[in-house]
């Protein structure tokens, strides 16, 4: 059954999960799929901590986990590590969002990890003046900002601009 992880900073997704699946395998499958410690991780569902007890006792079948339920993780790593509460330790930036003319700023939160098409989202919601037909896209450090990678790879960093330009981006295709 498909389940819904959300842990803050971090997009919301979903990972496959057994009926009979423990928390322990639940995870150690998180742990593989998303870096995060499982020894840190903590879950909840219906506001229910889900204890790994071990054994059949610990499945999501005892916790009520079905098809299109919701886990909420928090991930505690090591207070050395500087991250404690972020999940995956992803780097939270703040990247200054300017329109093509420069009139519009807006300083938006994001995470290193995100999706460049988290940002499309974050200024749909807010009062920031976009093409009404949704044909824009995004510039960095004077490189086109593919929406389908994370703003670690486009090498964003905090206090970086990136520029909102009308229009759209085809590519030629390949011969």
């Amino acid at each position: 059954m498909d389940v819904t992880f959300v842990c803050s900073g971090e997009l919301a997704f979903k990972m496959e999960v057994g009926f009979f699946d423990t928390v322990g395998d639940i995870k150690q499958r998180l742990q593989s799929y998303r870096g995060w410690p499982a020894a840190g991780m903590s879950l909840f569902h219906n506001g229910d901590l889900l204890e790994d007890a071990g054994g059949s006792a610990a499945c999501a079948q005892r916790y009520g986990i079905v098809e299109g339920s919701v886990i909420h993780v928090v991930v505690e790593f090591a207070a050395a590590a500087g991250n404690k509460g972020s999940c995956g330790g992803a780097l939270r930036l703040r990247v200054n969002v300017v329109s093509r003319c420069g009139h519009w700023r807006a300083e938006i939160a994001v995470s290193a990890r995100d999706e460049v098409s988290a940002l499309r989202e974050q200024l749909e919601e807010r009062v920031f003046p976009l093409p009404l037909d949704g044909a824009y896209f995004f510039i960095h450090r004077q490189s086109v900002m593919d929406e389908g990678r994370s703003f670690e790879w486009h090498g964003v960093e905090t206090g970086d601009e990136v520029v909102v330009f009308e229009g759209t981006v085809t590519r030629s295709p390949a011969y």
